[in-house]
């Protein structure tokens, strides 16, 4: 039987959820993430090497840690994002939607009938292997899944409105730099053109009952994000997280070296 889905029972409650991307295809790396309190990870099929064989895997580590994971799907094809609820994902995040017909087929492709068109095994992880109490369990699948979709380009934010109205869409992840590029400040993610726009946005999906996501580079953003109204939060990525770790820990040691050559002289 489908459990609970933790993300989607939080947000629709109208609380928020915090998290970080993933892309060093590692299950282990994902098993500590999820020892340290984070709500969800994304694991990222887009960017990086991870296959779905290993995003099983990893769905697994993150879930024994009592975190819920999210695969990211660099297009969102039928049979993509099939294969990413067949391995036991109860989360999916489309990449590239521009329009509310992507955003709707998306959702249809998730769920099964009368709610979606998505295809049937009943011999898969999410159903425990068995047809045994099909039914339910194609209810409980629908009721339990959640979908979001990353809306990017100008195409998209011009149709951000009609897309945030597509029925039984969850989430909406908005790109800050595409923010930045619509209005004329490329990359300047902090401009006050962006912070406005990023808070109109914001606006707009929550009108339509959904919720707005985006990611902080840093512990400022998060701020401003948080306060811009956005509900699903994602700081950083793990790749880069373990990098400054340790580069941070080699500059003190670089230090200490410094140091004690000073004193031997």
């Amino acid at each position: 039987m489908t459990a609970p889905n933790h993300i989607k029972s939080e947000l629709k409650a109208g609380r928020s959820v915090f998290g970080t991307w993933s892309n060093l295809s590692s299950p282990s790396a994902l098993n500590v993430i999820g020892q340290a309190g984070l709500d969800f990870v994304i694991i990222d099929l887009e960017h990086g090497p991870t296959s779905f064989e290993t995003a099983e895997m990893q769905l697994y580590a993150t879930e024994s840690a009592g975190c819920t994971p999210i695969i990211r799907l660099g297009e969102g094809s039928d049979p993509t994002i099939l294969h990413a609820l067949d391995i036991g994902a109860q989360c999916v995040l489309v990449s590239q939607v521009a329009t509310p017909e992507e955003a709707q087929r998306i959702v249809r492709a998730s769920k099964y009938f009368p709610d979606g068109n998505r295809g049937l095994s009943p011999y898969t992880r999410n159903h425990g292997y068995s047809d045994v109490n099909l039914a339910e369990k194609l209810r409980r699948a629908n009721e339990e899944m959640f979908v979001g979709v990353l809306v990017e380009g100008e195409a998209g934010m011009g149709n951000l409105e009609k897309i945030a109205q597509t029925p039984d869409l969850d989430m909406i992840y908005l790109g800050i730099f595409d923010i930045s590029m619509a209005v004329g400040v490329p990359g300047d993610v902090r401009h006050p053109k962006v912070i406005k726009m990023v808070r109109d946005c914001v606006r707009i999906i929550e009108h339509h009952g959904l919720s707005a996501g985006s990611v902080a580079p840093d512990r400022e953003y998060l701020t401003l994000l948080h306060e811009a109204g956005f509900r699903f939060l994602s700081y950083r990525v793990d790749s880069a997280v373990l990098r400054e770790g340790f580069e941070t820990a080699h500059s003190w040691y670089v230090e200490l070296q410094t140091e004690a050559s000073k004193t031997s002289k």
